[in-house]
């Protein structure tokens, strides 16, 4: 038996899993993909699918990249911005605000900083392709079942997984109290809507004619652009978000549409890229559920019923959403994580001696 299961290996769960490992807690953690990261997920470029920003504000995420020594770069921000109002009218530009805060993004990419934490674990910590379907209360310990008939026993579980998510995928005996239930189905999933894009290119043509590669469209299928350039300015891209409607549109058509709105804002250079990618968060089910019920962005993130515990205090939920700071972001993520870890300590510490 394990002293804690940690439900997840998105960044919220390995920051919980780096930080009970410095004190010889005993445990393992499920993640239901093949991969570590969660909605944390950098292909070769690095070209984010997942989360990529940082701002100066989120302190405890810059406070463990630099205990874990991986480093930040500014978002390049140099040049026009372009502005479409509608595909049948000129392009407009416009100069980056002044005073404006930087925002930054981690070198080598976001998966940086999940393989950091990865690297600081006992091998064998994580147990991948693990499907949770059901967690009961065993009395003197909890249960942790998996799609596959497997199961896991421990004295804590500790749940990151999106509020949705966990209230359609997984069973609870006892049932959780109806309120929270509630306040689960109506908490926003921080990227669940999203499509991300990105498009590569031989060399940065657009900073070439003084633009920045920020742009922003109302007329189209880009909600907006990013330079997506890496730190070393040997890999260049164009990067952002589509409208989330056009979810049930074939990726040909976005592509043709992505390419055909990017020569608008850009020039004609846009038509000659290397490769197209995009993620669908909608599609992943491991962060989005069908059918869900609408919420507006960040909605119910950070309510207190999102970390209220079960099963005597034997169940606990964590994540971005339920987080007391920045709930929905990178920092949020860690907050919780961190936040979580010494909960348990703090529990561990205070139990009487067997």
């Amino acid at each position: 038996m394990y002293d804690v299961i940690i439900i997840g290996a998105g960044l919220s769960g390995l920051t919980t899993a780096y930080s009970l490992n410095k004190k010889g807690i005993n445990y393992k953690i499920l993640e239901a993909r093949d991969r570590p990261g969660g909605r944390i997920n950098s292909l070769d470029g690095p070209l984010e699918m997942g989360a990529t920003w940082l701002g100066g504000q989120h302190t405890h995420l810059l406070q463990l990249l630099k205990e874990l020594e991986v480093e930040v770069f500014p978002q390049h921000t140099e040049g026009k911005i372009s502005y479409e109002v509608s595909a049948y009218q000129d392009i407009q530009y416009f100069d980056f605000p002044p005073g404006q805060a930087p925002s930054y993004r981690i070198k080598g990419g976001s998966t940086q900083l999940i393989q950091s934490l990865v690297d600081h674990l006992p091998k064998g910590s994580i147990t991948f392709n693990a499907v949770v379907t059901n967690i009961n209360d065993c009395g003197n310990s909890i249960e942790v079942k998996l799609r596959d008939s497997s199961s896991f026993e421990a004295s804590k579980v500790i749940n990151t997984i999106p509020p949705q998510l966990t209230i359609q995928q997984v069973e609870f005996n006892p049932t959780l109290p109806s309120e929270q239930v509630a306040i689960m189905e109506q908490t926003h999933t921080w990227m669940g809507e999203s499509i991300k894009y990105g498009v590569s290119y031989a060399k940065p043509f657009w900073k070439e004619k003084g633009l920045s590669g920020m742009a922003f469209s109302q007329g189209g299928i880009i909600q907006e652009v990013h330079d997506h350039s890496n730190f070393e300015q040997n890999y260049y891209a164009l990067k952002g978000f589509l409208n989330p409607n056009l979810v049930q549109k074939g990726e040909e058509g976005r592509k043709e549409e992505v390419i055909n709105t990017l020569v608008r804002l850009f020039g004609h250079e846009a038509n000659d890229f290397l490769e197209y990618s995009e993620h669908l968060w909608a599609n992943d089910p491991f962060t989005s559920i069908k059918g869900s019920i609408n919420v507006v962005p960040h909605q119910n993130n950070g309510h207190k019923l999102l970390r209220e515990e079960a099963f005597n205090g034997k169940l606990i939920f964590s994540g971005t959403e339920s987080s007391l700071a920045y709930p929905g972001y990178m920092d949020g993520a860690v907050f919780s994580g961190l936040h979580t870890a010494q909960r348990v300590l703090e529990q561990y510490q205070s139990a009487p001696e067997s």
